[in-house]
């Protein structure tokens, strides 16, 4: 050992100055990155974990617009905006219900008046105060005839909105309205950065690639883009938030242009929120732990009822009756079967089952026979049903055209093909007509197709009057189905105006029974999500939630490494 010692002596001695200081500093390196390795192979979570940092991936072929009121328009956005906005009311999951935050709420007894009263010292990230102002000019975008959301804008109809003094903005309705106060936690923008800027131009205006907001997290640079499509966010502490401060210093948001770049980009994640189990490589990597969750939301083929053929049950009926459900769900990834809009219900005796030979019967009763021999035998080579002149039962079912190779654009096909080979074994012709995003979304504005599959979000408050009310059947309504029914329009009418949870849910039960009896739609099945996270993030809880984004309102919770306690 000792002689081991005068070699190291007598080697440093022969070194130069330089050499000296670059050998101590390669020597400090050696031993801290030894020394991490180490607290890696023993606990990973805690390695960097003080630097308070963590980074997240999700997929979004579009642009992000950081600006609460696009937030419909994709999920990017809505995550994002979730961060840096806030809103007058919030849904918190933690109690699944709606609590204050920019402001709080009075009602009055009839109903109708809800009053909005702005707390004292909240600031946006600028260092301006939010004024009363601030809430009237969001509001007033949002009910411009130039606002481009239409579903949001319809949460307004009939709204009249003013100030009732220097602290307080009055809602006032026609008539009483228990899913009105779900419409409240749309993010607060800053009248005196965007007053002057016309509401057609909102979504364009460079405010949303760096905006100032009230959230518990600044923009602390503008969004950036790459020339390969991926998207980066950097947000920061905001140190003037006016509630409880998280203890996560930055979140880094990755935004890729489809699921093949996040996974080729895995190594730099932490967490991503929403999978649908499609990204193996992610799922069986085992660096994530993968946690499931579902959300207010289905997928269904909705029915044209006012379109020719349509308009007859007896067809609608025996369309869903030829679909086996269970089927096609087992033939897909993290899928649960849906059998009616109203979700909150739980009655499995409504299963819609699939019978070949009520499907059959449906189909003569309505008009529809194969042409038969003089033995009473189908004749050799006859596919489909025809009506009493001889014409083929054709219908045609739209459906939108997503990028080739995505898994949106996959399961798409996989189910649509499923739909018609299913509908062809009962005699019944459907053509299959894929539409661009453009298109698609025209033809969901004029109700110009015999069958479109869609999916429905029903939000916060499980509404269904945007989509089944006959209101809503107008063009660039989302009565997708143009049903129209009276004594449904009364259910929903009623559900609406009632605060009692006991005849909301009896007369939810009343309009199911409706729905399921004049079959406007084939409801398919809701998404099953995958959440995975590499474990540096604590406290993250995925209960209760109506939107993925709503996990960041407990974002206080969270911590990393030696942040939790």
């Amino acid at each position: 050992m000792s002689k081991l010692l005068a070699i190291i002596v007598k080697v440093w001695k022969a070194y130069s100055l330089e050499e000296k200081v670059l050998s101590l500093v390669f020597l400090v390196l050696t031993l801290f990155f030894s020394v991490r390795g180490l607290l890696f192979l023993v606990t990973p979570g805690s390695v960097f974990a003080e630097t308070g940092v963590y980074a997240e991936g999700m997929v979004s072929a579009k642009p992000v617009l950081i600006n609460p009121l696009y937030t419909d328009f994709s999920q990017a956005n809505r995550d994002v905006s979730a961060l840096v906005f806030s809103g007058l009311l919030k849904y918190d999951p933690k109690v699944g219900a709606f609590v204050d935050d920019l402001a709080s709420l009075r009602v009055s007894e009839d109903g109708k008046e809800y009053f909005l009263t702005l707390r004292e010292g909240a600031k946006w990230h600028d260092g301006q105060p939010v004024v009363v102002e601030d809430v009237l000019f969001t509001f007033s975008v949002i009910t411009s005839p130039q606002f481009q959301n239409t579903l949001l804008k319809a949460n307004f109809d009939g709204v009249n909105i003013e100030r009732a003094d220097d602290r307080t903005v009055r809602f006032t309705l026609s008539s009483p309205n228990s899913f009105f106060i779900t419409t409240l936690n749309v993010g607060i923008l800053p009248a005196h950065l965007l007053s002057e800027v016309d509401v057609s131009g909102l979504p364009t205006n460079k405010f949303n690639l760096q905006p100032v907001g009230t959230g518990p997290y600044r923009v602390a640079s503008p969004l950036e883009f790459s020339n390969d499509g991926k998207q980066r966010v950097v947000l920061s502490q905001f140190q003037d938030y006016y509630g409880v401060k998280p203890a996560i210093r930055e979140i880094r948001l990755k935004i890729y242009p489809d699921e093949e770049s996040l996974v080729r980009d895995r190594q730099s994640l932490d967490i991503v929120a929403r999978l649908t189990g499609k990204i193996g490589e992610l799922v069986y990597d085992n660096r994530f732990q993968t946690v499931s969750y579902a959300l207010p939301q289905y997928l269904a083929v909705f029915y044209n009822t006012e379109s020719g053929k349509l308009r007859e049950l007896k067809l609608r009926i025996a369309l869903s009756k030829l679909i086996d459900k269970d089927e096609l769900v087992s033939k897909l990834e993290n899928k649960i079967r849906v059998d009616t809009p109203l979700l909150e219900l739980d009655r499995k005796d409504w299963l819609n089952k699939p019978d070949l030979n009520e499907a059959n019967g449906a189909l003569f009763d309505a008009g529809y026979k194969f042409k038969k021999d003089e033995q009473g035998q189908i004749v050799e080579g006859e596919a489909y049903r025809k009506d009493k002149d001889g014409k083929e039962l054709e219908l045609t079912l739209t459906a939108r055209k997503f990028e080739e190779g995505t898994s949106q654009d996959l399961e798409t096909r996989q189910v649509a093909e499923y739909l018609i080979e299913s509908w062809k074994k009962g005699g019944v012709k459907v053509n299959l007509q894929f539409l661009g995003e453009q298109e698609y979304l025209e033809a969901l504005k004029t109700k110009q197709y015999d069958m479109i599959m869609a999916g429905q979000s029903m939000g916060y408050n499980l509404d269904t009057y945007t989509y089944w009310h006959s209101s809503q059947v107008k063009e660039g309504g989302l009565n997708l189905s143009r049903f129209m029914n009276l004594a449904a329009d009364q259910q929903i009418e009623k559900i609406r105006a009632t605060f009692d949870k006991d005849e909301k849910q009896e007369r939810q039960t009343r309009l199911a029974e409706i729905i399921a009896k004049e079959v406007p739609a084939l409801f398919l099945y809701r998404p099953n999500y995958l959440f995975l996270t590499d474990g540096k993030v604590k406290n993250i809880s995925l209960q209760n939630l109506v939107y993925e984004s709503d996990r960041f309102v407990n974002i206080a919770d969270w911590c990393i490494g030696n942040e939790c306690k």
